[in-house]
């Protein structure tokens, strides 16, 4: 993360979004950072209490319609109902204490990076092609009834707690997965039915993996790194 303050005393993110820069939003000075954002050719917005942000609302968004990313961390939001105003919003971040929110009303959405919460909704519906998921940690440690986008061709989940992948749905377009800090994971039989034309698989600090079953009898699966180590497919006919 690279977020400079300018000579304006406005906060410059230029390095999350290539060619795409973002304005931090600053509650004592909303006004201006609205102004500046389109005087400038800004074409994201981002939030955080260390760069200013400490509201409650989102209410800004309203003056910025046509936003292309945005993301929010370390926040504590009771209103995110501009978000759904937001008709080009493709890329997408914010952290869990906040309402839920309908995914499948933001109909430009490419990418979503998602502390998930229980109340969110309409994951499955949205159009939403590469999944960042965090902090999934039921009490049953299970991913039964967990939503994923029906078009996801890129997931990665970090910090979740289920040992294998049962209850995930089939992800027919899945074709990379990765799995970071998932400290309970051991069993991927799951994995040819969950994502059937998966190629890439990537998994770290998760030690209890069991690299066999799910990885060497995968039929679409040209590369799998599990903590450093390769892992290749057998193949029948050699």
């Amino acid at each position: 993360m690279s977020i400079q303050k300018d000579k304006n005393g406005f906060f410059v993110w230029g390095d999350y979004q290539q060619g795409s820069p973002g304005l931090g939003v600053q509650s004592d000075r909303i006004d201006e950072c609205i102004d500046y954002y389109h005087a400038n050719g800004f074409n994201g917005l981002f939030g955080s209490a260390s760069f200013g942000f400490d509201q409650d609302n989102l209410d800004f968004l309203v003056q910025a319609p046509a936003v292309q990313w945005l993301w929010f961390w370390d926040i504590n939001l009771k209103n995110i109902d501009p978000l759904y105003g937001l008709n080009q919003l493709n890329h997408f971040g914010i952290h869990p204490k906040r309402p839920g929110i309908d995914f499948s009303r933001l109909p430009s959405l490419r990418t979503a990076v998602n502390f998930w919460i229980k109340s969110d909704t309409g994951i499955t519906k949205s159009k939403i092609t590469e999944y960042y998921h965090w902090h999934y940690k039921p009490r049953d440690k299970s991913y039964e009834g967990l939503e994923m986008p029906k078009n996801v061709k890129k997931l990665e989940m970090n910090w979740a707690n289920p040992a294998s992948l049962e209850g995930l749905p089939v992800m027919k377009k899945l074709k990379s997965l990765q799995f970071h800090r998932c400290r309970n994971l051991n069993d991927l039989s799951a994995l040819p039915r969950v994502a059937p034309n998966l190629e890439n698989l990537l998994i770290t600090t998760s030690s209890k993996v069991d690299p066999t079953d799910g990885i060497l009898d995968h039929p679409t699966l040209k590369s799998a790194w599990i903590d450093g180590n390769e892992y290749a497919r057998q193949d029948p006919a050699e």
